[in-house]
């Protein structure tokens, strides 16, 4: 207990401290650091164990490697990353939609300005489809498509696409003018719309595209006396149109999924990185043998402590706790019932202890050391006199002890004001130390206090 005692002092200093390790046979040279992962009144878990299982939030990295590998030319990913992927990308898809649902609804009115200038026999019948019909379905779609679902909104662009086709090939068909066919050709402006301003998703703009083809073929055979080689143009101007606009989907949706992929494996990398680190931090802190936090830990947890019992004026207790006669106990009994003996006393200890308040950790070998957070002497001597009489009723054997026929423990108690001149954690470890001694010295199985006798 000794040696703690000086490393306690060491980390309070900032300087380097000796620390016996779990064994109790040999010494580490240390120098702690306050770290953030530890606050003075963070609960302390239960200890974790090397090959504790990682969960997995979202596919492992494996997974997105594996798609990326094979390829995804159909731009299907399996059943678990596809959805994975429309879930991250329904909001930003949603606000393509809105703001191109938006854009229609202007856009519509302003064809009135075409249809005046090519079909103006049909201008009454124009702001009857577009404004008074076209427009209003286009601001109720924008209204109903944050309640619609992913594949509805979709499938509510096919629909759109298709009533906006069939409201501009009834003005052509019904205009007397010479440039009605011809104006069938703004049908294109469908497919680029929906490939460069909302880029649609590629299976459901090939939907679409050939809905639109399948409308203009329609629509020019329905034209009476065409002009065939105007026809013509025009359906090679559709049909370039299509094949452009989804070649550049296509590979504008290929990219997007390929870049999520990458996004989610480098995602899924550094998340299982992270846990990794959080486990070993946390392994780093823990004694494996019993669980309760090791010497990097207690010296952590009592320099914050200290601090901020510094800065409120508050004391700090501490108790120094040793298992008698547990030499005796490992040659009578053997070394793993010993590890069985120390870890239900870990156990006793934390039970009697106000956890997560309190720290306890396993200086080393059989000595254990607790932290009692604003306790003052009183409440350090109750919580001593209750560790005592709580390893006392574990009744575990030990035929060898001197002392009593059950495993006993001898606890010292030393309380310090922070700001207390001279006051330091050496000063307190050492108080604490001292007691032990004097506990030990009048007979083991007992409490002491600051230069109090048990």
């Amino acid at each position: 207990m000794r040696r703690a005692a000086a490393a306690a002092s060491a980390a309070g200093r900032g300087h380097s401290g000796h620390g016996r390790s779990a064994s109790g046979r040999g010494r580490t040279r240390h120098t702690p650091t306050l770290s953030p992962f530890v606050q003075f009144s963070t609960p302390l878990p239960d200890a974790p164990t090397a090959d504790a299982p990682s969960p997995a939030a979202a596919p492992e990295a494996g997974a997105y490697a594996q798609v990326l590998e094979q390829g995804f030319p159909l731009l299907r990913f399996p059943p678990q990353q596809e959805a994975h992927y429309l879930r991250d990308k329904a909001a930003k898809r949603l606000g393509l939609l809105r703001n191109g649902a938006m854009l229609v609804a202007m856009l519509s009115s302003l064809m009135l300005v075409t249809d005046w200038l090519v079909v103006p026999d049909q201008l009454h019948l124009a702001v009857q489809l577009r404004l008074l019909f076209f427009t209003p379905l286009s601001v109720a779609w924008v209204l109903l498509l944050p309640r619609m679902d992913e594949r509805m909104r979709e499938r509510s662009v096919l629909v759109m696409s298709t009533i906006g086709a069939c409201t501009c090939i009834v003005l052509c068909l019904k205009s007397r003018t010479g440039l009605g066919p011809p104006y069938l050709v703004s049908l294109s402006m469908i497919l680029l719309f929906n490939g460069g301003v909302i880029r649609m998703r590629f299976w459901v703009a090939t939907r679409v595209a050939a809905m639109i083809l399948a409308l203009f073929a329609a629509a020019a055979l329905a034209v009476r006396d065409p002009p065939v080689v105007v026809l013509m143009s025009m359906s090679v101007v559709m049909v370039a149109t299509a094949v452009f606009t989804l070649f550049h989907t296509y590979w504008q949706e290929h990219e997007d999924r390929g870049t999520w992929l990458l996004q989610q494996q480098e995602q899924s990398l550094l998340d299982e990185l992270g846990r990794a680190n959080a486990r070993l931090d946390r392994l780093s802190r823990f004694d494996p043998l019993t669980g309760l936090a090791n010497r990097r830990h207690l010296d952590e947890f009592l320099l914050q402590a200290w601090e901020r019992a510094r800065r409120d004026g508050r004391a700090v207790s501490l108790l120094a706790i040793d298992v008698d006669h547990f030499k005796l106990y490992n040659d009578r009994y053997g070394h793993p019932a010993g590890d069985v003996c120390l870890k239900q006393v870990a156990d006793a200890l934390k039970t009697q202890l106000r956890m997560p308040v309190d720290l306890v950790a396993r200086a080393g070998g059989e000595e254990f050391v607790a932290v009692l957070g604003d306790a003052g002497l009183p409440a350090a001597l109750a919580a001593a006199e209750r560790v005592r009489a709580g390893i006392a009723q574990l009744a575990l054997a030990h035929a060898a002890s001197p002392v009593c026929d059950h495993v006993t423990v001898s606890v010292g108690a030393a309380t310090m004001r922070a700001n207390a001149p001279g006051a330091s954690p050496d000063a307190l470890m050492a108080a604490a130390d001292a007691a032990l001694y004097r506990a030990k010295a009048g007979g083991r199985n007992a409490v002491a206090g600051p230069q109090t006798p048990a």
